[in-house]
């Protein structure tokens, strides 16, 4: 990596800083987003790279921006974070599952062009939005964590199914799960939190706080932890080599932040299936790695109710259908992911759809960084 190379190259001990290599990071991811994204926009809008149908006068803004995120993380994750079965893993979920949502998004685009030609219907469009059936989706988030958690089983020798519990010292309980249980919890953590970081993108700028809050959370528990001294003052557990996912948390704090300069209400771009997915699966694998994985629901909230909403919606709706005298379906919330349901609920308290948006928006904002506080407090000092 570039860092090491230079402290190699000159011999000044700067170049190899965990914190300076943490901090350059996220600069490096910040700056590359915002001077490729203006072009990215632009080439987005000429070749019509957009998922919905105009409304009025204004073009929907293109996908993909999230890609364009993926790929600055990348970058500054191999120029200022060394190479272990850390960073490895987490960049390996990284790129898998922002292959499959850009698959998706891609199929968005080609879909919606056919409607243009005539060649199928909107309604037909809306069936056919996803490239890959939700099945098969499911099937490769598992396929992929699978690899990644049976590598990490193999080449990190801390990762022996010790799980860390909320508000319980490791010291008094630190629970140990079977290997089959535990590479089980990876592949669900993994797909789950993949899901609703998706789940969660359907609103300008609703996805990135909470995946800035849990790389924030990871970033600082992966610095910590990879040092003897802290680790024992903090009471939690060693991690050694875990402090290299620090540059790639805040990596994809740099890249959200300057993403957020476009995606920000009114949106130029949308993040897409290939930044959500992409992101979301790499905040789960780092959950997991550094024993913080049931600590998901507290600093993920966000993440964890959208995609429970959706998992409440479809589950209840199918139960009542099929156990009820009329054999009718009925639905928990008045849309599902959660956001949906609070725009139906809260649309006659505001003047305009922005305005009610725009509301929501900062309210589930607000519930991330909360949640991050919580989260802080709860891990490091309420056991």
């Amino acid at each position: 990596m570039l860092s090491i190379l230079l402290f190699n190259l000159t011999g000044i001990q700067l170049f190899q800083d965990r914190l300076f290599r943490a901090g350059a990071s996220s600069l490096f991811a910040a700056l590359i987003v915002f001077v490729f994204m203006p072009g990215f926009i632009a080439y987005l809008r000429r070749v019509d790279a957009t998922a919905d149908f105009d409304h009025g006068k204004t073009p929907p803004p293109p996908i993909l921006g999230g890609m364009l995120v993926v790929l600055a993380v990348i970058i500054a994750s191999l120029t200022f974070s060394k190479w272990n079965a850390y960073s490895v893993s987490t960049l390996v979920i990284l790129i898998a599952y922002a292959a499959i949502g850009g698959v998706d998004d891609l199929m968005k685009v080609r879909n919606k062009r056919l409607v243009a030609l005539g060649k199928i219907t909107r309604a037909d469009y809306q069936a056919k939005a996803d490239g890959i059936s939700a099945r098969l989706r499911l099937f490769l988030y598992f396929l992929f964590s699978l690899v990644v958690a049976v590598f990490a089983y193999k080449f990190i020798p801390g990762l022996s199914g010790h799980v860390t519990v909320p508000f319980i010292k490791p010291e008094l309980w630190f629970p140990h799960l079977p290997n089959w249980a535990f590479i089980g919890l990876i592949c669900l953590v993994i797909a789950s939190t993949a899901n609703g970081a998706n789940f969660t993108d359907g609103m300008d700028s609703l996805v990135s706080v909470p995946l800035i809050t849990t790389a924030l959370f990871a970033g600082l528990v992966a610095y910590i932890s990879g040092n003897a001294i802290l680790a024992k003052y903090f009471l939690i557990p060693h991690i050694p080599g875990g402090d290299e996912l620090t540059p790639i948390c805040t990596a994809m704090v740099g890249g959200l932040l300057a993403y957020l300069w476009y995606n920000s209400p009114p949106a130029e771009i949308y993040m897409g299936d290939a930044g959500a997915i992409g992101l979301g699966g790499a905040v789960g694998v780092m959950f997991v790695l550094l024993k913080i994985e049931f600590f998901l629901p507290i600093v993920g909230l966000v993440l964890v109710l959208e995609m429970a909403s959706v998992v409440l919606q479809i589950s209840g709706f199918k139960l009542t259908k099929n156990f009820s005298g009329d054999k009718q379906g009925r639905r928990i919330f008045l849309r599902a992911p959660l956001h949906h349901h609070y725009q139906f609920k809260w649309k006659d308290r505001f003047p305009s759809i922005q305005a009610l948006n725009s509301k929501l928006i900062w309210r589930f904002h607000l519930v991330s960084i909360l949640a991050l506080i919580l989260g802080l407090l709860v891990f490091f000092k309420l056991r």
